[in-house]
């Protein structure tokens, strides 16, 4: 099981919320951040789902991979909209958090293996 702490995406997170803190925007940031960390969860629930059970089909393989997806991305798309439009979030600070934090999840990936 998987159970690495993503370092690098934590702290372009935390260089993030500090520096949209000093824009009075850290709670913008720190949502955003909190969402990529959701992502990055549901990712690595993916993953683990899929190397712990090594009978599966390749259809059935990507029809997983097409569920988690779409479940990530309408997430992703709802969490940011609630943000912006019901907890009147600054959507700057939301969205580049959002973004650094999945940026760091894909150095954490690629310089981690």
């Amino acid at each position: 099981m998987n159970t690495k702490v993503p370092k690098i995406q934590l702290t372009i997170l935390l260089a993030s919320i500090a520096y949209f803190s000093t824009a009075s925007a850290g709670l913008s940031a720190l949502y955003g951040g909190l969402i990529s960390l959701a992502n990055t969860v549901l990712v690595n629930r993916h993953i683990n789902k899929q190397e712990n059970d090594v009978a599966i089909s390749a259809q059935t393989g990507v029809r997983m991979m097409i569920i988690s997806v779409v479940m990530r991305m309408a997430m992703i798309v709802s969490l940011t909209l609630i943000g912006k439009f019901i907890l009147g979030l600054n959507a700057d600070a939301l969205i580049i958090s959002l973004v650094l934090g999945i940026c760091g999840f894909l150095m954490d990936k690629v310089l981690g293996e």
